[in-house]
């Protein structure tokens, strides 16, 4: 994958919206939100059900002046979207974390350097990536929560 063209909202684009950052950084979502989005390699689709907790840009607040917890729209949009690749049922570790890097830069107007230094930050440690079916993982509460299909080719 080399770069990110647009996206599509099916449903969901108010409710992340209307996130209010707290200071837990966990953040229930209410409805569903769906979006298609349109790479070089085929579109990714992604849904999460109401009820879906995200965590915005995951990682201290002490980074929040450099790299907001919520951010713009389309900055929420591509933290939503790492945390859905995250349970790892589309992409690999490093794909994900590429695809956030792209999005950044392509969707977020985040300079290549910056985008970079985010996904080498996220790519430290795989604590995070995969589907949380261990009752005592603090992200369970998302089992049958999140959906994500690759369609390769179909831009």
């Amino acid at each position: 994958m080399k770069a990110i063209y647009g996206y599509d909202f099916v449903t969901g684009a108010s409710t992340l919206f209307a996130v209010k950052q707290t200071k837990a950084r966990r953040y229930p979502l209410p409805n569903p939100v769906e979006v298609n989005v349109k790479t070089d390699c085929g579109i990714l689709h992604a849904r999460t059900e109401a009820g879906f907790e995200f965590d915005g840009r995951s990682g201290p607040a002490l980074i929040d002046w450099y790299v907001p917890n919520l951010g713009s729209l389309d900055e929420r949009l591509g933290w939503w979207l790492h945390d859905c690749l995250g349970y790892g049922q589309s992409l690999s570790f490093y794909d994900t974390n590429l695809f956030l890097k792209l999005w950044l830069r392509d969707m977020a107007a985040y300079s290549s350097f910056k985008s970079e230094i985010i996904r080498k930050a996220v790519s430290l440690s795989k604590s995070w990536y995969g589907y949380p079916y261990s009752a005592d993982d603090p992200w369970h509460c998302n089992v049958n929560k999140v959906h994500t299909d690759w369609r390769p080719n179909a831009v």
